[in-house]
């Protein structure tokens, strides 16, 4: 796992909080709160606040039709290529299909992305935020002992420590005894700059936590890193027309971990509540800028492999035979030296997709909110050849370079609905990426030349993914 030392991080888009409030309690840590020894994983179904009501969403009718024949409708490029896996379909429609080894299961990838999507979406609702509680009590003039839970947010990033030391130190919070965690808080101050890392620890670890946390709270650790988040939160508070003070010292004695069972939150006095943006604001970074760290800890966070294989099977109908889900980045599990993949077939992909715009026409988002919009939100997609993208078409992308695959699947508006696509490319050597791009860049740019496409899909800006 990648180690941060005194303040060896980079720049870092920055993560807002939507709502802070602050509420008096009435009325420690109980047992060792040295934090020796306790380390727990996440559980699953863990406690997120609350659960989305599913009642709102109606039955998802996902399926996608083939045609009868098996034969491609309409000429597609480099469909004789064997390295090439393509399919697509209208509204889902009989006779509105093609593909090409589209029922094989290839690595997905970074395309898991897009079933971890599904999945978020369907469990916690485009809604859902994360709500950090910062339990608080005065020792001397200044002087607190402050208890930090995080109900397992993704995304606590070196903005958000700073943006906590501001609303602390406006509540009289002028330095930290002991600050105490529990296992629902994971520190990563880098989430949002290094999407693509491939930690070894997912999410990282506690005594990681408790390292980070004393580093970005103390002040004498801080660096240049530190003034560009500043000012990131200055902008954010300009744009937001808010008072953010972050201060230019703070500082804190220990910091140790604990069960959150055996804290005594009765021993507070005070606590502040902080909630994150919508899970789709989350979505949206996570699948413009393939943010791996956070999608394994929502994968992890939602229940994990067995907890995903439920809804695989209930939700998008997906068998084995279609679908074989391990992590919710696309990273690959290596186990005494046996690899694993995600891998799907480019049907699966379709179906997915489906179920994403259905959930996004009863709930009311766009497809544009959690997708990268093509044309307009920079990502991990660069066209290789000049195309018409004007928000008709979002996707996403996927890549490995140890097993080459470069894939890439979305859907583009039409003026007759909507058609879902996937292209896979598998097998092939590296020293052909762009060959392969060229190629991929070719069949988007036949769906933009043989479609009546229409400019329909909105996005998030960038500066605001994280800011409500």
């Amino acid at each position: 796992m990648q180690k941060i030392t005194k303040f060896n991080i980079f720049l870092i888009p920055f993560l807002a909080f939507s709502l802070t409030a602050f509420t008096a309690c009435q009325p420690s840590v109980d047992g060792s709160s040295s934090g020796e020894g306790i380390e727990t994983p996440l559980v699953h179904n863990a406690d997120l606040n609350r659960r989305f009501d599913q009642s709102m969403i109606a039955p998802v009718n996902n399926q996608i039709q083939q045609s009868t024949s098996g034969q491609l409708n309409r000429s597609i490029p480099n469909m004789n290529d064997s390295r090439i896996s393509y399919c697509e379909s209208v509204n889902g429609e009989a006779g509105k299909y093609n593909g090409v080894r589209d029922t094989q299961k290839y690595p997905l990838a970074s395309v898991s992305k897009v079933f971890l999507t599904a999945w978020a979406l369907d469990k916690l609702g485009p809604d859902y935020k994360f709500e950090n509680l910062w339990y608080f009590k005065k020792v001397s003039d200044g002087v607190y002992d402050v208890y930090f839970k995080a109900n397992y947010d993704p995304a606590l990033n070196i903005e958000k420590m700073l943006y906590a030391m501001a609303v602390l130190r406006a509540q009289g919070v002028l330095k930290i005894r002991q600050l105490v965690i529990d296992e629902t808080t994971r520190v990563y101050l880098s989430v949002l700059n290094d999407p693509h890392v491939e930690l070894t620890e997912v999410p990282v670890s506690l005594n990681q936590s408790v390292e980070n946390l004393r580093i970005i709270f103390n002040s004498s650790n801080w660096g240049s890193q530190t003034e560009t988040a500043k000012a990131n939160l200055a902008q954010f508070a300009q744009q937001k027309n808010r008072v953010i003070n972050v201060p230019n010292t703070f500082s804190v004695d220990q910091v140790v971990y604990s069960y959150s069972k055996k804290i005594n939150i009765n021993n507070y006095t005070s606590v502040i509540k902080m909630k994150s943006s919508v899970l789709l604001k989350y979505l949206k970074d996570i699948n413009v800028n393939s943010n791996n760290y956070m999608t394994d800890m929502l994968f992890k966070i939602l229940g994990g492999q067995t907890e995903f294989k439920k809804f695989q099977q209930s939700r998008l109908g997906l068998t084995s035979n279609d679908l074989q889900f391990s992590t919710g980045s696309g990273l690959p599990v290596i186990s005494m030296g046996i690899r694993t993949d995600n891998l799907g077939s480019c049907l699966a992909v379709l179906k997915t997709l489906k179920f994403i715009n259905v959930l996004s026409q009863q709930l009311n988002f766009d497809m544009g909110h959690v997708l990268l919009t093509a044309g307009t939100d920079n990502g991990t997609y660069e066209p290789t050849i000049p195309m018409s993208l004007n928000h008709n078409m979002v996707l996403k992308t996927g890549r490995l370079y140890d097993v080459p695959v470069l894939n890439v699947a979305g859907t583009t508006s039409l003026s007759s609905g909507t058609l879902y696509f996937a292209y896979f490319t598998h097998n092939f050597d590296n020293d052909d990426e762009s060959v392969y791009q060229n190629k991929r860049d070719q069949i988007l740019n036949s769906i933009l030349n043989f479609y009546p496409t229409i400019s329909s899909y909105q996005s998030l800006s960038l500066n605001s993914v994280f800011a409500d």
